[in-house]
């Protein structure tokens, strides 16, 4: 991942915490989009990857209705 990638991941994680404090209205799908472009800026970094990946599932637990 390049500085920007690990930017927008960082600017991610920060979205989605304040997604879980808060729930506003629609959080759920803003949620889910969030957790895609996670996954796609980790697609190509197999060592990134393996970090993020249970990190993923625990934000889907913690963001379920």
């Amino acid at each position: 991942m390049d500085y920007a990638e690990t930017r927008e991941l960082v600017r991610i994680r920060h979205e989605l915490r304040r997604l879980l404090r808060e729930r506003p209205t629609g959080a759920d799908a803003d949620a889910r989009h969030l957790i895609c472009r996670i996954e796609e800026l980790v697609a190509a970094d197999q060592e990134e990857a393996r970090v993020v990946v249970p990190e993923l599932a625990r934000w889907q637990v913690a963001l379920a209705p």
